[in-house]
């Protein structure tokens, strides 16, 4: 048989782990905290009433009650579990909780009378509301009600208890923070109530952090710019998208690093972002940028490929990182959109290694033939001589001008929302023939193979090519010679070359393309290529070289080039 005060410390632990279950069970989601203290104690005086004898016989004479302290101030221990189920105004928590106390009050020794300590233990549940208006101080408020059980002399009863609390908090780091809580508790003892005031000073451990840290920083993909991989090295600076990033944790964040990684296209993660400081609720809208590598340059069709977004940050001193998935369409490595002329720059590339089998084979035959006399150049500069032999080897190649209905560069330059499809230089020598930006690409390759500067012209609905003549004194008062000073501040003479009549021969495609600047107007715009590819790099495909062209007679090269004067 259990005793009476068997029964009653069970019904106070029955009532602590009820409340406890409960809240685990039904919202473990929310916020969940253990706090432990020493507790200090001190009992206010109790309130005795007292009779004297009446001389005239009959009942007692009642005087006036008086406040008498029985027990000394005493020491004792506090334990509670704290759940935080609602959150409102970002800096406000509101829960229940549940908590257990154990006291001890010495007794007051008096002339004629001697006792033995009373002996409290409690067990309650109560609301909390707690205030946290700064990163690392918190305020709160408590109330609580339960029942009490005390022992003194043999003597034990269980009775009513009731506390309010007020404290403050600090938070030492997402785990762990102490605290100091003034209290005043009343309980229901013999004919008087037992009031006390109190004072614990104690840690706080947020179990929800130390079972599972929680990162709160939001991240949504605001914008998604065109990745284009023939610009895969331009991204380095330029965004692939924009990502709104939140702090929803309780107080600032600090150090806040966001890294980008894309496991098929990237050699290691980006540090695209730095934040030193976010405020808590603060939002911030930060560019996307990725360190692409080559192997992009290997799509041959679109995708959407997979992205991590990585975020590592400190909050009140610890370590936090998140991974946050981000879908990321790529077009193929033929596309690119005619936003800037000078995006087709990257195509060029003087390292193709068709390319380079080309233009070395057109040199050498030049080279052999001045060198045994069987070419007189003259005064004429090497950049016209070489460029000659370039663009009529090309015609003896038979590259022939091909328009692409479903990606002419006419339809599409005027549109900066349209995706064009241009074609590599090795490509274009192996279908032997191409748009114009495709015939633009190729000739400007050939030209920078053998260290000729090249440009794009555009004048509305074409493009085509021009070279440097490299001599300031030939032809120089020609007016199809083109005198442009550069970003460097150097002044160059450029010779306009429509690429798209090789079948018409060099001083064809030199009169054409001086027409068509002179015609243009202010609308003819020349991009220098090298001035080109400090925004958009130069790329090369790694099959460039599988698929060597079939070159032309080197007599009939020196030939055609010796018709020019």
């Amino acid at each position: 048989m259990k005793t009476k005060n068997q029964r009653n410390r069970s019904l106070i632990a029955f009532f602590c782990l009820f409340a406890v279950c409960c809240s685990v069970q039904l919202f473990a989601e929310n916020e969940f905290s253990f706090r432990l203290a020493p507790a200090f104690e001190a009992p206010m005086k109790i309130k005795i009433e007292r009779e004297r004898e009446n001389p005239a016989g009959g009942n007692p004479i009642k005087e006036d009650p008086v406040k008498v302290k029985f027990f000394k101030p005493g020491m004792g221990a506090s334990l509670s579990l704290d759940w935080a189920f609602w959150n409102f105004a970002k800096i406000f928590n509101f829960g229940i909780k549940a908590s257990g106390s154990f006291t001890s009050l010495p007794f007051i020794d008096l002339p004629d009378e001697k006792g033995d300590p009373l002996t409290l233990l409690g067990g309650m549940g109560g609301l909390f509301l707690r205030l946290r208006p700064f990163d690392r101080w918190a305020f709160g408020i408590s109330a609580n009600a339960g029942a009490y059980q005390y022992s003194r002399a043999g003597e034990n009863a269980t009775k009513f208890i009731m506390s309010y609390s007020l404290g403050t908090e600090f938070l030492i780091s997402p785990y762990i923070s102490l605290y100091a809580d003034g209290v005043y508790s009343y309980r229901v003892f013999d004919e008087s109530p037992l009031q006390t005031i109190g004072a614990v000073l104690g840690i706080r451990l947020n179990l929800s952090e130390i079972m599972g840290s929680k990162t709160r920083v939001q991240v949504d993909k605001t914008q998604q710019f065109r990745v284009f991989p023939v610009s895969w090295a331009w991204y380095e600076n330029n965004p692939v998208a924009a990502v709104t990033v939140t702090n929803e944790e309780p107080n600032a964040i600090t150090d806040l690093n966001l890294n980008f990684f894309m496991d098929s296209y990237m050699s290691e993660p980006f540090t695209f972002a730095v934040v030193p400081r976010l405020a808590p609720g603060e939002s911030i809208e930060v560019p996307v940028t990725a360190l692409f590598n080559e192997a992009m340059l290997s799509l041959s069709e679109n995708v959407s490929a997979n992205g991590v977004l990585q975020m590592q940050y400190r909050s009140l001193g610890a370590r936090k990182e998140k991974n946050s998935g981000i879908q990321m369409p790529i077009f193929r490595r033929n596309n690119m959109s005619w936003d800037d002329d000078r995006r087709a720059a990257a195509f060029v590339s003087p390292r193709d290694g068709a390319v380079k089998i080309f233009a070395r084979y057109v040199a050498g035959a030049v080279e052999t033939a001045i060198s045994s006399g069987d070419l007189q150049s003259g005064n004429i500069p090497s950049n016209v001589l070489y460029a000659a032999a370039l663009f009529e080897a090309l015609r003896l190649y038979r590259i022939t001008y091909i328009v692409d209905p479903s990606s002419a560069y006419a339809a599409l330059s005027d549109d900066e929302s349209e995706i064009d499809s241009l074609n590599y230089p090795y490509e274009t020598l192996y279908y032997r023939g191409g748009d114009c930006d495709d015939l633009s690409i190729l000739f400007c390759s050939l030209l920078e193979a053998l260290n000729i500067q090249g440009a794009f012209i555009t004048i509305p609905g074409h493009i085509y090519t021009a070279f440097e003549v490299g001599d300031d004194a030939w032809q120089a008062n020609n007016s199809r010679i083109i005198e442009i000073e550069g970003m460097d501040g150097i002044r160059r003479r450029w010779m306009p070359l429509e690429t798209t009549i090789t079948d018409r021969g060099f001083t064809q495609g030199w009169q054409v393309g001086a027409m068509q600047w002179t015609r243009a107007g202010e609308e003819a715009a020349l991009f220098p290529i090298r001035e080109c590819w400090e925004l958009y790099p130069s790329v090369t495909v790694p099959a460039s070289g599988d698929s060597v062209p079939v070159m032309p007679e080197w007599d009939d090269i020196v030939r055609a080039v010796s018709s020019f004067r």
